[in-house]
C-alpha cells in the first residue's frame, strides 16, 4: 500500500508519460516494486529508474515461466 506522499510522487511522474504509455509504464514499476518496503523517497528512485529503462528497452515481453 501506498502512503500519500508516495501516491503524489506517483502522480507527479505519471504526468510526464503519454497517456498510451502509462499502463505498460505501471505495469513495469508493479513487478520492479514487487516484494519491497519502501524507504522514503525509494518510490521515486525506482519510478525514474524504471521510466529509464522503458524509454530505453521499451516494455519487455515476458513468458510465464519469468514471473518469479
Amino acid at each position: 500500500m501506498l502512503t500519500d506522499e508516495q501516491q503524489n510522487q506517483l502522480k507527479d511522474i505519471l504526468r510526464l508519460i503519454p497517456p498510451d504509455e502509462q499502463a505498460a509504464f505501471l505495469d513495469m514499476l508493479a513487478h520492479d516494486l514487487r516484494g519491497r518496503d519502501l524507504d522514503r523517497g525509494e518510490l521515486r528512485r525506482i519510478a525514474e529508474h524504471t521510466w529509464r529503462k522503458f524509454l530505453q528497452h521499451g516494455w519487455p515481453m515476458h513468458s510465464p515461466g519469468d514471473v518469479a
